[in-house]
């Protein structure tokens, strides 16, 4: 049986609900500005009140869109000379209520900072450095550049980067790294774990360290690498066949014997785990 006052009552939340429904879509405000710029321009992306995405130009152009989703943040963008700088400010705290998208010269030095949104920077062939706390930090589709990585809890996607140099230092978030190669990569985390996967290529040079985070490496066995592995108080678990085997003293390995080219992989944890495949 239907209680004869739920209609009005019903009736009632909704007409209260559509003045907030109108509020919330008001306060969603999308805006864009265009900068020229020249060679090796320097852009730098605040925001820690939201998802930051960069992305190339293809050209001398520096395109920012803004959203907002509440009335208390506001944008503050400047030029000067070839340097931009673009930064969110709000009234109250949130991690949903500005977004940047940033699309900038290929070779431009690009500096990313968020508290705990999303960063993704992705074809960038420059100097990129990208900084978070807790939120997500992605790159992908890197060539030719140095990238430079900093988070405290976040975790760290790395896909499709290559020749490039690139550092990494995470205080406790997992590093997931996924066709890397022909790089100069540095992974540093203090309990998050390290994985990496896919080929690495002949002239790579890896160094993953983690204090009490697993490292967990998965190389085709056509691959020719030379691996160097130490765990002090965890396990060496590398799965590799005799004599091609690694020790958890440390041993070098050059899994392809007389192969002059082989990336190089060096492997330190203190407490964690070590596991090697070769599938």
């Amino acid at each position: 049986m239907t209680d004869a006052g739920s209609h009005p009552r019903v009736s009632a939340l909704l007409v209260a609900a559509v003045p907030i429904l109108s509020l919330l879509t008001a306060a969603q405000e999308k805006k864009e500005f265009r900068y020229t710029v020249g060679p090796r321009a320097i852009v730098s992306i605040t925001n820690n009140y939201g998802a930051i995405t960069v992305k190339p130009s293809g050209n001398n152009q520096v395109v920012a869109t803004t959203v907002s989703y509440s009335d208390a943040v506001t944008f503050e963008n400047e030029q000067r000379g070839n340097r931009i700088e673009f930064r969110a400010s709000s009234g109250r705290q949130g991690s949903n209520l500005a977004d940047y998208t940033v699309v900038v010269p290929a070779d431009a030095f690009v500096s990313v900072r968020s508290s705990d949104g999303k960063v993704h920077a992705q074809g960038l062939h420059g100097d990129v450095v990208l900084e978070g706390a807790t939120g997500t930090v992605e790159a992908t589709d890197i060539n030719s550049a140095h990238l430079h990585v900093k988070t405290l809890s976040g975790q760290v996607s790395l896909t499709n980067i290559h020749d490039s140099h690139v550092d990494v230092h995470s205080v406790s978030g997992n590093v997931d790294i996924r066709n890397v190669s022909g790089s100069s990569l540095e992974v540093n985390s203090g309990s998050g774990r390290i994985r990496y996967e896919g080929d690495p290529g002949p002239a790579g040079e890896y160094l993953f360290t983690t204090h009490s985070g697993d490292l967990e490496v998965s190389i085709p066995a056509s691959a020719p690498v030379e691996i160097k592995a130490h765990s002090l108080k965890g396990e060496s678990d590398q799965g590799l066949p005799s004599p091609g085997g690694l020790s958890a003293a440390g041993q070098n390995s050059l899994l392809k014997p007389g192969i002059m080219n082989a990336s190089r992989f060096v492997l330190r944890s203190f407490r964690g785990r070590i596991h090697v495949k070769r599938p």
